[in-house]
């Protein structure tokens, strides 16, 4: 996982530096031409590159389950909005329509606002252990209860720990069950949990005895 990072920072870096040698150019360019076309293209050069840079980002975040990561996707995204806001700004100049410059400005706005207030409240859930969604819980009962020797899962408790989740369970099993199959039951339980939601899942299975 700190090898996909890592992988992911870098091309980040160096997409973010040939991003700011081609701006540079390209304000070069248009200070030696007049106000217009070359604005509207350097507007659309820069809405591809950041909006190329946001899929390739958004893409390592959800291999890794990094909320940060997904948050650094939105800021290119966000970039490109901006720059959408510059072609529209510029476009309407040239068309006599100047208003159409506000009227993006404030729609861009409030699209950002709402991908940053959803961006809080994910990060402030795992700073609170939430529980994980009750789809997911639903899963892990379904893989917990997929042998028939397992049943009456209850007290499930899950959260969010940075890119992995932790569950905790308890089951009960025939009471006349050796101790040694009761464990290996519960060692394939966390098998098909790790095999669904990653290596790192934290599990702790708590066997009763069937009532």
């Amino acid at each position: 996982m700190p090898a996909a990072c890592d992988q992911a920072d870098f091309f980040k870096r160096l997409v973010d530096s040939l991003y700011g040698i081609v701006m540079r150019i390209v304000a070069m360019v248009l200070a030696l031409t007049p106000y217009g076309v070359l604005a509207l293209i350097a507007a659309v050069v820069s809405i591809g590159v950041k909006e190329g840079l946001y899929w390739y980002t958004i893409a390592a975040a959800k291999r890794i389950r990094s909320v940060s990561l997904k948050a650094e996707a939105w800021h290119h995204r966000s970039d490109a909005l901006s720059s959408i806001g510059s072609f529209a700004g510029v476009l309407g100049a040239r068309l006599g329509v100047p208003i159409l410059d506000p009227i993006a400005s404030i729609v861009i706005c409030l699209f950002i606002f709402k991908v940053a207030f959803d961006l809080v409240r994910t990060g402030l859930n795992e700073l609170l252990e939430r529980s994980l969604p009750a789809d997911v819980e639903e899963e892990i009962l379904r893989i917990v209860t997929a042998d028939p020797e397992v049943c009456q899962p209850h007290n499930l408790r899950t959260r969010r720990i940075g890119a992995a989740i932790a569950v905790e369970v308890h089951v009960r099993m025939d009471g006349a069950m050796t101790v040694a199959r009761s464990h290996a039951l519960t060692v394939d339980i966390e098998r098909r949990l790790r095999a669904r939601f990653g290596e790192g899942t934290m599990i702790a299975i708590h066997v009763e005895p069937l009532k």
